[in-house]
């Protein structure tokens, strides 16, 4: 048995929430805050934020490739770079 943080009431260790007062303990909340993070991390507003807060523009898209870079499979890799030889291949062939 375990206390909760805001009532003190005795709660049952797989409870995640105290049914006293509602409160949710510490633990899914730092869950949930690492989710939120993580998701934020790899949102569009994020990735413009990063490349503003770099030295250069040129310094920031560069991190950005690279992190999406380590982020994709071989296979994603390839299917991109058959996109884009397709796009080229359509806009050039006018």
């Amino acid at each position: 048995m375990k206390k909760c943080p805001s009532c003190h009431y005795q709660v049952n260790t797989a409870d995640l929430r105290c049914p006293e007062c509602g409160t949710y303990y510490s633990k899914i909340i730092e869950l949930i805050e690492q989710e939120v993070a993580d998701e934020e991390k790899y949102t569009i507003r994020a990735r413009y934020r990063r490349i503003l807060a770099a030295k250069t523009i040129k310094q920031g898209l560069l991190s950005e490739f690279s992190f999406i870079n380590s982020e994709l499979s071989q296979q994603a890799k390839w299917v991109l770079l058959v996109i884009f030889i397709f796009i080229f291949a359509l806009v050039f062939a006018v």
